[in-house]
């Protein structure tokens, strides 16, 4: 997600920094100390100013963007507030007070759900929130609240996956893939993708690209083949499972694609609104499918390459996913 203006809901345009960052955050909190004495007058389009100001030179603020929420809020624009609620979720995902603010806004509304999950997510990162608690115990019971925490824990993981290192040379032509990817030079990308792979062979991020740029020249078997890879690096990344759907339902094997479509809801159930293919796994989610399981096609057969961890991984989520336990 990015970040978006909480007016227009296009997105937030940011200037390039003409001065050091310690200055940008310098000015920002002279800001805010603005904002904040015009918040304490109601003078609330000032405050919307001067936060205006600050989220310029710092965006990446959480605090500041809650702050903004409660002006729009204060202004009686409940759908500006809510956006920069969420932003404040974009900013800092780890701070727990964008989703918090965002959880309370949606629970009062038909948007209950989503709020829910919100406050759960904020007592995740603060689990010594007892008002929060009390919400999630009251509306879901005790056995509910940890469950609600434990989809929380899954949405966090999606958002904040830890960035991974590699290698100057993988490094390189990960670059290059990359900019034959946004020329659209597919052929280019899948064989500048496949020597990142070589080199880095437990990325998931790779075997995603690599997924995409054969999905991209039609190549769907291949591509169910790479996302697969991926995932038996990282069972816990939601992308492959969202793409591996995709391509199954692409290859009409719509039984197994439910089922890696179920994945998605349980590891990442807000992809939902992004992606409402993922409404016809939601049964699959609460029970089996009725319709037959296709059989398995020769892309399915692990890569010899893997380790023993990552083949274990393979042959248990690759029985999983095709119903064999």
């Amino acid at each position: 997600m990015k970040l978006v203006d909480p007016v227009s809901n296009i997105p937030f345009a940011t200037p390039p920094l003409k001065m050091p960052p310690f200055l940008a955050r310098f000015l920002a909190r002279i800001a805010v100390r603005q904002g904040r004495a015009a918040a304490r007058r109601a003078d609330w389009g000032q405050a919307l100013d001067a936060y205006g100001r600050a989220l310029r030179l710092v965006p990446k603020n959480a605090r500041i963007w809650v702050q903004t929420g409660h002006a729009y809020g204060n202004l009686n624009m409940p759908e500006a507030a809510q956006l920069a609620y969420r932003n404040a979720t974009v900013a800092q995902p780890d701070d727990p007070i964008g989703h918090h603010h965002l959880g309370h806004v949606h629970h009062q509304t038909h948007m209950h759900d989503q709020g829910i999950r919100s406050l759960a997510r904020a007592l995740l990162l603060d689990p010594d929130n007892r008002d929060i608690a009390g919400i999630l115990r009251a509306e879901k019971g005790e056995e509910g609240c940890q469950e609600c925490l434990v989809q929380a824990a899954f949405a966090h993981a999606d958002e904040c996956r830890p960035a991974r290192t590699m290698g100057w040379r993988a490094t390189w032509l990960r670059s290059r893939a990359r900019k034959a990817a946004r020329a659209r030079d597919w052929k280019d990308a899948e064989k500048l993708f496949t020597a990142v792979a070589q080199l880095e062979p437990n990325d998931p991020d790779v075997f995603l690209q690599l997924g995409h740029a054969l999905n991209h020249q039609n190549r769907q078997p291949e591509a169910e083949l790479a996302y697969r890879r991926a995932i038996a690096c990282d069972p816990l990344y939601v992308d492959p499972w969202l793409h591996l759907g995709y391509v199954l339902t692409a290859q009409n094997h719509h039984g197994t694609a439910r089922k890696a479509f179920a994945m998605v809801l349980r590891l990442a159930p807000d992809r939902l609104a992004a992606h409402p293919i993922l409404a016809g796994a939601q049964v699959v989610h609460a029970q089996p499918s009725p319709n037959p399981v296709e059989p398995p096609s020769e892309s399915m057969k692990c890569p010899p390459e893997l380790a023993e961890r990552e083949k274990a991984i393979w042959n248990l989520l690759a029985a999983h996913i095709q119903g064999k336990h």
